[in-house]
C-alpha cells in the first residue's frame, strides 16, 4: 500500500526519549504513512533503538557525518514519496490522533500550506510545565516577532516548502521556514493539543545554542519588520526584544520616554502589517492580536513603576476612550492588594 504521509524525524543523540517517539509515531490511528528517520551522526544508543523496531513503515537513513539540523530536514524532504509531510521530533510525543487530525485538515483545505496545533509542554521527567493558549486568527500578526509555532507539530506541503526554498537558516530553522510560506500560502493553527513538546537539558534553542538562536531571531524579526516597513526601517535592539518579550533590555533604560517611544513604534508597525497584502491578513484578527499584545507588553513595564507614573505613562500611550477603563482597572488591583495585606495583617 503506498503512503498518503511522510512523517520526517532528525535524530541526533536522543536515546534517552527517542523510544517514546518513536512509539507515538507507529501508535498512530492513521496508518497510511512512510516514516523516515534520518540519524545525523549519533554517538550514543540511538541508531540501535531504532533499528530494534521491525516495522515496515520505518526508513532509517544514516549522515556519514553530523550535518545540522537544517541540512538534515531538507535531505528528508528530498527523500519524502508523498506530498504531505508531518515533522517530528526524537524526543517528543504525538497524541495518537494527531496525523489522522492534521491529515483531514488539510485534505479539507487544499489551499493550505501548513497546520500546526498547540501542544502541553513537560520536562525531562514528562512533569506538566505549561500549555499556551494562542487563537489561530493571531498568529500571523504574531509570528512577526516570535515564533509561534511549534516545529514538530507541523504537518506542510512538499511542493510549498520546496517553493520558498526549504529550510535555509542554520539556526531557528524553522522560524525561516514558517515566514517564508506565511508570505505566499495560508496557515492554521488547529485548538487541539496533539503534542507533548518536551524541553530537556539538550534542547539546542533553549540551552546548547541558545545565544546563536536568540541572535539569528533578533536578525529575523528586523527582517521581518523591513518587509512590512519598508527595507530601510530599524529600531532599537531593546525594542525587538521587548516585542519578543524579553523585557529587561528596555526597563534597564530607565528612560521612560524610550518606553513611550518603543509602544508607539509597535502601533506603527501594526499598522504597516494592516496594510500589506497576504493571504492570512484578516484586519480584525490582526487589530484584537495587536490590542492584546500591546496591553500585555504595557502591564510587563508599568509594574516596575509607581502608581502615579503608571498613570502618567498610560496617559501618553493610550486612547482616551480606553484610558479611564485601565485606570479604573489598576485602581481596582491596587485596592485589592491592600485589602487582602490588612486581612493579612489582621
Amino acid at each position: 500500500m503506498l503512503p498518503k504521509l511522510t512523517v520526517l524525524m532528525p535524530v541526533y543523540n536522543a536515546g534517552k526519549f527517542l523510544a517514546a517517539a518513536v512509539d507515538s509515531i507507529l501508535q498512530q490511528t492513521f496508518r497510511e504513512f512512510e516514516f523516515i528517520i534520518i540519524d545525523d551522526g549519533s554517538t550514543d544508543d540511538s541508531v540501535a533503538i531504532i533499528k530494534s523496531y521491525d516495522d515496515p513503515r520505518i526508513r532509517l537513513y544514516l549522515n556519514k557525518d553530523n550535518i545540522g539540523i537544517t541540512a538534515t530536514l531538507n535531505k528528508g524532504i528530498g527523500l519524502a514519496s508523498t506530498s504531505l509531510i508531518a515533522r517530528m521530533d526524537a524526543d517528543d510525543i504525538s497524541y495518537p490522533d494527531r496525523l489522522q487530525v492534521q491529515y483531514s485538515y488539510m485534505l479539507a483545505n487544499p489551499d493550505c500550506a501548513l497546520v500546526s496545533s498547540m501542544v502541553r509542554v513537560i520536562g525531562e521527567d514528562g512533569r506538566f510545565i505549561r500549555q499556551d493558549k494562542m487563537r489561530s486568527e493571531h498568529v500571523y500578526y504574531n509570528l512577526t516577532f516570535i515564533c509561534w509555532l511549534y516545529h514538530p507539530t507541523v504537518m506542510y506541503r512538499k511542493e510549498a516548502v520546496q517553493e520558498v526554498g526549504l529550510y535555509t537558516a542554520t539556526y531557528s530553522e524553522d522560524f525561516e521556514l514558517f515566514w517564508q510560506l506565511t508570505r505566499k500560502y495560508s496557515f492554521h493553527n488547529l485548538p487541539e493539543v496533539l503534542l507533548d513538546y518536551r524541553v530537556t537539558d539538550q534542547s539546542l534553542h533553549q540551552v546548547l545554542k541558545k545565544v546563536e538562536y536568540e541572535s539569528a531571531q533578533q536578525q529575523q524579526v528586523l527582517r521581518n519588520l523591513r518587509y512590512f516597513a519598508g527595507g530601510h526601517y530599524t529600531i532599537p535592539s531593546s525594542f525587538i526584544q521587548c516585542y519578543r518579550h524579553n523585557f529587561e533590555p528596555l526597563i534597564a533604560e530607565q528612560d521612560l520616554r524610550r518606553w513611550i517611544s518603543c509602544i508607539r513604534e509597535l502601533d506603527y508597525i501594526t499598522q504597516c502589517i494592516l496594510e500589506k497584502l497576504n493571504p492570512n491578513l484578516e484586519e480584525e484578527s490582526v487589530k484584537l492580536a495587536a490590542r492584546y499584545k500591546r496591553e500585555f507588553i504595557i502591564s510587563a513595564l508599568i509594574q516596575h513603576l509607581p502608581l502615579h507614573t503608571q498613570v502618567w505613562f498610560r496617559m501618553r500611550v493610550e486612547p482616551m476612550r480606553s484610558l479611564a477603563r485601565s485606570i479604573k482597572s489598576l485602581l481596582k488591583s491596587k485596592l485589592r492588594y491592600k485589602t487582602a495585606l490588612l486581612t493579612k495583617n489582621n
